[in-house]
């Protein structure tokens, strides 16, 4: 969201087409809360009809200036993350398999009457 006012001012609607997936409610509540941290500047006009724009505080510039290194550090590391989230997701796949192979077996085994 922060990413998309780096290039100036936006209506809500302009935002709406851009980011994909995002809800009209959860846009603006989050929109909101920006405004609220103090993020983000809302702009109302009155027309009609009325027309709000929204645009990054200086605060918000601050902060994605601060978080231009970590953005760097994700690019720098992004085949290595990838890769751990293949492994892990092998793993756990390959665990449960596992229990699931494990609980078949000890459900299958006769009983012998009298042995525990």
């Amino acid at each position: 969201m922060l990413a998309r006012l780096t290039i100036g001012t936006h209506r809500f609607n302009e935002l709406l087409r851009q980011i994909e997936g995002v809800s009209r409610r959860m846009l603006s509540s989050t929109l909101r809360q920006l405004e609220r941290d103090g993020l983000v500047v809302r702009h109302v006009y009155a027309r009609v009809p009325a027309r709000v724009e929204y645009e990054l505080s200086d605060t918000g510039e601050a902060l994605l200036m601060a978080l231009a290194p970590l953005l760097d550090w994700g690019k720098l590391h992004q085949v290595e993350i990838a890769e751990a989230r293949e492994r892990f997701d092998r793993l756990q796949l390959w665990r449960a398999e596992s229990q699931e192979l494990q609980t078949n077996s000890q459900q299958r085994q006769p009983r012998v009457p009298g042995v525990y």
